[in-house]
This record gives C-alpha cells, sequence and structure tokens, in this order.
C-alpha cells in the first residue's frame, strides 16, 4: 500500500470518529433537551392537576362547613360545631394554596382574588349563625338562613370555580400536547440518532475488518518476502562464493604462470650482473695494457680500432 493510501485510510478513519463524536454529542444534548422539555411539560400536566384538586377542596371545605352549619342548627350537637370549625379553619390556607398555584396564570390569579373574599364572606354568615344557635337564638338564626343571604356568593364562588376549571382543561390540553410533543421529539431523536451510531458502527467494522486484512496480507507478502529474500541471499552468497573461488584459482593459475618467466629473468639477470662485472674488469685490464696503436692511413675519418687478442676480441 502506498504512503498516500495509507494517508487517506488514516484521515477516513478519523473522520468517521468525528463524526460518531459529533452525532453522539447531538444526541445527547437534544435528548437532554427534549428530556428536560417533556419533564416541564409534565410537571405542567401535574400542576394542572393539582390546581384543579385545590379547586375542589375549596369547595368541599365550603360545603363542609355549610353542611356542619345547617347539622349543628338543627340538632346543637357539639360534633357539627367542632366539624364546622375545623372547616373553617382550613378553607383560609386552601385558598391561600390555591393562590399560589395559580401565581403563574394572570385570569386565574384574578378569579382567586375575587374568591378570597366570597369564601371569608361566608364563612363569617355560617359562624355568625352557629353563634346565634349557641346563644339560644334560634329564630334569628333560621332566618338568616331561609332569606339565603349567602347564596349569591356561594353561587358567584361556584362561578368562579368553573372559569378557573375550564381554564385549566384548556392548560392540560395544550401542556399534554406539548407533553406528547416532547416526548414524540426525543423518542424520535433517540431512534435517529441510534441507527446514525448502528451505520457508523457499522462502517467502522467494515474499516477495521479491511483495516485488519490489509495489515494480514501485508504480513503475508512481508514472510513472503523474507523467504524470499533468504533464497535470494542464499543464492547470491552461493555465487559469490563460487566466484570468489574461481578468482582465487585464476590468481592461483596467474601467479604460477607468471613465477617461471621471473624465475628466468632473475637468473638471466643475476647472469648479466656477474658478465657487467667481469666486462668491466677487462676493460679497464685493456686500458692499461693495450699497446700503441698503428699509424692511421692518411685518408681515415675515424680513428683505428685497438687490436685486440683472445677473450678481449671474443668480448
Amino acid at each position: 500500500m502506498t504512503p498516500d493510501a495509507v494517508r487517506r485510510r488514516t484521515m477516513g478513519q478519523i473522520l468517521l470518529l468525528a463524526a460518531g463524536l459529533v452525532v453522539l454529542t447531538a444526541i445527547s444534548a437534544g435528548s437532554v433537551h427534549l428530556v428536560n422539555l417533556a419533564r416541564e411539560d409534565s410537571r405542567s400536566v401535574v400542576h394542572t392537576l393539582e390546581v384543579e384538586n385545590q379547586i375542589s377542596l375549596v369547595q368541599l371545605q365550603l360545603r363542609r362547613a355549610e353542611s356542619a352549619q345547617r347539622g349543628y342548627l338543627s340538632t346543637l350537637r357539639r360534633d357539627f360545631q367542632t366539624d364546622f370549625e375545623q372547616a373553617a379553619s382550613e378553607l383560609t390556607p386552601a385558598l391561600t394554596r390555591l393562590r399560589q398555584l395559580t401565581i403563574d396564570s394572570p385570569l386565574e390569579r384574578r378569579l382567586v382574588d375575587e374568591m378570597i373574599p366570597l369564601g371569608n364572606q361566608r364563612i363569617d354568615e355560617f359562624r355568625s349563625t352557629v353563634e346565634l344557635a349557641r346563644s339560644q337564638r334560634l329564630n334569628d338564626a333560621a332566618k338568616i338562613v331561609r332569606e339565603g343571604i349567602g347564596r349569591n356568593a356561594m353561587k358567584n364562588i361556584d362561578d368562579l370555580a368553573s372559569q378557573m376549571r375550564a381554564e385549566e382543561d384548556r392548560l392540560f390540553i395544550e401542556r399534554t400536547t406539548n407533553a406528547d410533543r416532547s416526548q414524540t421529539l426525543a423518542a424520535s431523536i433517540t431512534g435517529i440518532g441510534s441507527g446514525l451510531v448502528v451505520v457508523l458502527a457499522g462502517i467502522a467494522i467494515f474499516l477495521v475488518r479491511r483495516s485488519s486484512r490489509a495489515r494480514d496480507d501485508a504480513e503475508a507478502m512481508m514472510r513472503d518476502n523474507n523467504l524470499n529474500l533468504e533464497a535470494t541471499v542464499d543464492e547470491r552468497t552461493a555465487d559469490l562464493r563460487e566466484a570468489n573461488d574461481e578468482i582465487q584459482r585464476f590468481a592461483y593459475i596467474v601467479s604460477h604462470d607468471l613465477r617461471s618467466p621471473l624465475v628466468n629473468i632473475m637468473g638471466f639477470t643475476s647472469e648479466l650482473e656477474e658478465l657487467r662485472g667481469d666486462i668491466f674488469k677487462r676493460i679497464a685490464a685493456l686500458a692499461t695494457t693495450r699497446s700503441d696503436p698503428p699509424p692511421a692511413p692518411d685518408n681515415a675519418s675515424t680513428p683505428a680500432e685497438p687490436v685486440l687478442e683472445g677473450s678481449d676480441k671474443q668480448l
């Protein structure tokens, strides 16, 4: 594999890992956001149910107070008076709690502000009749009940409660729709993200397997090259050894063939050396013992050669 191919494959793997990281980050961020949104929507739905329950509780406390008041007026039993006092004492905290729950809705907050004085007015009416009955003024108490002074207040309270329920029903539908949409989006993003993760995982597995196959092929090729290299080295070593042997044989032959002429030359040279010494001796003796040369002829242009005898003449 060429360096460019290795570089491209490495860049592809890096880009794949980066894409997987981006997808996982996006899925995580989207899932967290949608889960928080769905949680808020679910909390809003629960809040709507709490408001409706609190409205019912306020009406229930008013009904309990009215029932206890009528029972006490009819029987003058202390247990009815106790029930009335308990219902009256629980009504104010119930109205306060209802106002706290509806603080996020201007319309319902206005309706609660209208309901609170009406509820207090109704409780005061019940308490006044109970006090009259306890002081043995049953006729005055019965007169107040017959006149129905507080009926309009109770009717207004019921109307306000109905308006608040209608508003809460509208909010319940809206918040339920938002919660369903958030959950659907969360499920969709989770599904799409899971699919992308599976696809990226499949691509990663494919690339890893391809890289593994390429590595195995490279290792097999390297093993084959090593085996071939060893065989080639052995073959070249044998060739070099054979060539070296041939060179040594050739050198031996050449040295042997050159030795005989050199021996002859050396012997001839030694003989020349001895002859040279003998010649120089003879020349020196000749120079000292030769006689006067004969007269040269008149027409001679070169001097006459000396007359030699014996070994000198032979030399």
